[in-house]
């Protein structure tokens, strides 16, 4: 990540959406709980993947992060096939999306360097804290070549080479795959918002002697929802950016 004031908005960002699948947790049940707690979960990860005096730290107990994540991953691919075979596939979006969040955060985290014994994935010519292993994977390529121009230094540099823009790719579609999914969320909300509105109006004539029952317009689990899917793909898609950088 490049920048201590960018990394802290992460942490800002990864924090509030913690916080605020914390407070959803509370307002629903069911298997919207265990989604706002795998996001939660998720809010915390980039915290303190985001934060310059724990990412090194976050990348040493790296395979730890990413058994966590990908548990979280295996749930919900769990709850996905119950749904498909209990009710089909509707809603069945809500949990292919945290499957992919799970996903990417495990990819994210073999992204990061760690520890010698840990999973060093990190791609090559990345700024910042998160990225130096295959840059110096790379130079040791270059090394290689200087002294002998070997054939298998050249095999090993390709490979390398390949494997940088395969990551890259594979970064550059899950960083779209959230901002279209913030997108698509905010005005899935806009239009839950409206038809509310809508027929709120309508029970207010149909009783026009009687106190229309309010609900809550800024603490209620629809807006913590959209809260935690705005941080969390505005994070996500920034990180996944940046580390292709």
């Amino acid at each position: 990540m490049t920048g201590h004031l960018l990394g802290w908005t992460l942490v800002v960002l990864g924090a509030g959406v913690a916080v605020g699948n914390l407070v959803r947790m509370a307002l629903v049940s069911g298997w919207a709980r265990y989604e706002a707690g795998a996001e939660a979960v998720m809010g915390a990860g980039m915290a303190v993947m985001s934060a310059p005096p724990t990412a090194a730290l976050y990348g040493t107990y790296g395979v730890w992060w990413a058994a966590v994540f990908g548990l979280l991953c295996l749930g919900g691919v769990a709850l996905s096939l119950r749904q498909v075979a209990l009710g089909g596939l509707r809603h069945l979006h809500h949990r292919v999306h945290l499957v992919v969040g799970s996903a990417a955060m495990v990819l994210m985290t073999l992204a990061m360097p760690g520890a010698p014994s840990g999973p060093v994935l990190a791609l090559a010519g990345s700024s910042g804290h998160g990225h130096g292993a295959m840059s110096g994977m790379e130079g040791m390529a270059g090394m290689e070549g200087m002294g002998g121009a070997s054939a298998h230094g050249v095999t090993e540099a390709a490979t390398s080479s390949g494997s940088e823009v395969a990551w890259r790719a594979t970064f550059w579609v899950l960083a779209a795959y959230f901002l279209v999914f913030m997108a698509l969320a905010v005005r899935a909300r806009m239009r839950g918002a409206d038809e509310s509105t809508q027929s709120s109006a309508a029970l207010g004539r149909r009783a026009r002697h009687r106190l229309a029952p309010r609900t809550p317009t800024v603490l209620s689990a629809p807006n913590a929802r959209l809260a935690g899917h705005v941080g969390m793909g505005g994070s996500m898609a920034t990180m996944l950016l940046m580390m292709t950088a």
